[in-house]
């Protein structure tokens, strides 16, 4: 299963650069250009982009992959360009204390369950699952249960 964020496949074939997406969620948001914008606020959502990693790392959706911390802005991460810029959304909105956290708190944490669910289970429904994941072998009858996903196959 390949995992490709294509928000921006002019600039690059997977993830964008964080320059990028803060440019995309300040021009959603609404508030000014993003052309106007200073290096203070870069810096700023800087720091927020490095709040979404820490957001996805606790994700009980997370592969456990290793995501390293933004630097600068010109660096990408393996997360999809969707959740990074929801995820600057929320943060941005959260910080101006603006009405529209309504709006964009939902927003990013929908999208981090599906696409983090995807990443890490494809398409597949969310399942119950055993709570000895189905190795006992009295409810099992040779099959074994995913832990992840809760599906059952028989080898």
């Amino acid at each position: 299963m390949a995992e490709i964020s294509n928000t921006n496949p002019q600039i690059r074939d997977q993830y964008s650069p964080l320059s990028t997406l803060a440019m995309q969620a300040i021009r959603r948001f609404g508030d000014f250009h993003p052309g106007t914008i200073d290096g203070d606020v870069m810096l700023m959502f800087l720091e927020f982009a490095n709040m979404v990693i820490d957001d996805v790392r606790m994700h009980p959706y997370h592969d456990g992959s290793d995501i390293d911390y933004y630097e600068s802005a010109d660096e990408w991460r393996p997360i999809p360009d969707q959740v990074m810029v929801n995820g600057l959304l929320y943060h941005y909105a959260m910080q101006q204390g603006s009405q529209k956290l309504e709006l964009y708190m939902p927003m990013y944490n929908r999208s981090l369950n599906q696409q983090l669910w995807y990443k890490l289970n494809g398409n597949t429904k969310i399942q119950m699952r055993v709570m000895d994941d189905g190795t006992n072998p009295a409810n099992s009858n040779g099959a074994t249960t995913d832990t992840y996903n809760g599906t059952v196959s028989w080898d």
